[in-house]
């Protein structure tokens, strides 16, 4: 295991600097009834880096669990701690390191990466490790914080470690008796694990199938004594089964029976009086989300016991649902799982989860959701409701992004017509280029604050750096207000005159067959932003005869002089 400096010398590159103001993640609030008063971030608008993904663009964090834990090195300080998978095998999920980051709750602009916190080499192979979590214990003002990293490995699928710091190193502490290769317990694929405020602890697991167990406090491994595993909520198949008997599962009998369709990425939290299961859904082919693996959806019970009751879909990582002409709805990003939970920050709530570059290159995201809550119980009518989140280029920057400064093409948040954004790993990566750009592709980045003062009173511009691939083409650039979520483009003589409800027009970029085939800037008028209140998306409407690629889309900004 390496020492707590080398581990934060492997891993010293600066992320990304949103300077944002958190206060608790618990999911306790202060008002009455859960009536939540969203108080929102305190944000730097002048940081170099702003947007989603909320961690650097050569950083893959999937399957995120957020918490707030006390600064080791700091007493009476917090920070947030984000646990994921570590997506650096490239050809495969994941990695055989898990890595933490965190900021300090005052200060979002100051992430860093405290390293390499867990590692299981058994035989000289390092193992894989899938979706963690982590739960802390504390008794007599001891805090010890239990990591379950989710090894696949034979015989290490039930590891539990513990350490006495948020940030590790961990050790593994649920070795079967004479062995250093097998460990003992419950817990399998993708855990979570749920202290209550009585001391009982409550495990969750699963893929596909959805289990759940009382665990025994003194090794927060195997089921507690007399306690036996069972089942959880129903998985799609389970749902659409000849046979499927609802009362089999751990939820409310009622009209919602057949909405589960649990797949994995089991998580839990405290809201208020209430809890809430949270996991990755797949969706029902009716819906106009579809069937895809890139919901979290949650359910909610007045007890870490269920039965839970269905509450609804809180992000899908696909992007808008856009109405087409077929009586169908088209997506706006790439498919694929997805994995992450709510946490409360300064008063307002947020869902972290990830988004698919590719199926093995996944990266942490974060949206501002609603959550309110009933102090009746559930049995009385008493809800949980949380709202359904955008996928947006924001992040934490939640009333949109600088529209001054320099942003990467690689944070788009809408993006159709099979292009796709290009994976870095080097620490040294500015910028993520969106690719295989054919005649058709639409990109957007969702939002930019035009309320914010431009640096000067000057002449607007926005300039563009791509790459021109030595083809005739023409990209028509808009602004579409965020209002115009999710609804459609529109089209007249086979061209786009609009991407939704609102739009303008910008200006348009022509590219011709002999333009040199390297980084160009390019700027258009962008006078129009002088008209402009509130949050308007920037889009990319590109065109060409041609089937072949038309060029590698960089950075943007826009500039006053």
């Amino acid at each position: 295991m390496m020492s707590k400096i080398l581990r934060k010398i492997a891993c010293a590159a600066l992320a990304a600097t949103t300077a944002v103001s958190l206060l608790g993640c618990s999911g306790d609030s202060d008002t009455d009834g859960g009536n939540n008063v969203n108080v929102g971030a305190t944000v730097n608008y002048d940081a170099e880096y702003q947007g989603n993904p909320y961690l650097p663009l050569w950083e893959y964090i999937p399957d995120a669990e957020p918490y707030v834990f006390e600064d080791p090195d700091n007493p009476g300080k917090y920070r947030l701690y984000v646990y994921g998978s570590h997506d650096t095998l490239k050809t495969a999920y994941c990695g055989t390191d898990l890595v933490v980051w965190s900021a300090p709750v005052e200060d979002l602009s100051d992430w860093r990466c405290d390293g390499v916190i867990f590692e299981s080499v058994v035989n000289g192979t390092a193992d894989v490790l899938y979706a963690p979590d982590v739960a802390l214990v504390e008794e007599n003002g001891k805090k010890t914080y239990y990591l379950y990293p989710n090894n696949q490995s034979w015989g290490r699928t039930t590891m539990v470690c513990k350490s006495d710091r948020p940030d590790g190193p961990f050790e593994v502490v649920n070795w079967k008796e004479g062995s250093t290769t097998e460990t003992e317990g419950v817990l399998g694929f993708d855990p979570a694990v749920f202290v209550d405020d009585d001391g009982s602890v409550y495990g969750y697991w699963g893929f596909v199938e959805s289990w759940w167990g009382k665990l025994d406090e003194d090794n927060m491994s195997t089921l507690k004594e007399g306690e036996t595993s069972k089942r959880n909520i129903p998985s799609y198949d389970q749902m659409t089964a000849f046979d499927y008997d609802p009362t089999q599962f751990n939820i409310v009998q009622d009209e919602n029976v057949g909405k589960w369709g649990f797949f994995e990425a089991s998580s839990i939290r405290k809201v208020g009086n209430k809890y809430v299961f949270i996991y990755s859904r797949n969706g029902l082919p009716e819906e106009p989300t579809g069937k895809n693996y890139s919901q979290l959806a949650y359910g909610y019970s007045d007890s870490p016991e269920g039965p839970w009751k269905w509450g609804g879909i809180i992000v899908d990582a696909m992007g808008e649902i856009i109405p087409n002409d077929n009586g169908g709805y088209d997506r706006t990003f790439a498919g694929g799982n997805t994995h992450g939970s709510i946490c409360e920050i300064n008063g307002q709530w947020y869902v972290f989860y990830h988004r698919n570059l590719h199926t093995y290159a996944r990266q942490a995201m974060v949206e501002p959701i609603t959550v309110e809550w009933d102090e009746e119980s559930v049995a009385d009518g008493g809800e949980v409701r949380i709202s359904m989140a955008e996928v947006t280029s924001n992040g934490f920057f939640i009333e949109g992004l600088n529209p001054y400064v320099k942003h990467s093409a690689g944070i788009v948040s809408y993006l159709t017509g099979g292009a796709s954004i290009t994976p870095a790993y080097s620490e040294d990566t500015t910028t993520l280029p969106v690719v295989n750009i054919r005649n058709g592709v639409i990109a957007g980045i969702k939002y930019f604050n035009f309320d914010l003062d431009a640096p000067t009173d000057g002449s607007k511009s926005l300039e563009v750096e791509l790459k021109p691939l030595g083809i005739d083409a023409q990209i028509d650039v808009y602004l579409r207000p965020a209002s115009a979520v999710n609804t459609p483009v529109e089209y007249k003589d086979s061209k786009v005159v609009s991407v939704g409800e609102g739009s303008k027009k910008l200006g348009t970029i022509e590219l011709s067959a002999d333009m040199p085939m390297e980084s160009t800037t390019f700027s258009i008028s962008a006078k129009e932003i002088d008209k402009l209140d509130g949050q308007w998306g920037l889009f990319f409407v590109f065109s060409s005869d041609s089937g072949l690629n038309i060029c590698e889309l960089y950075n943007v900004q826009f500039v006053s002089e």
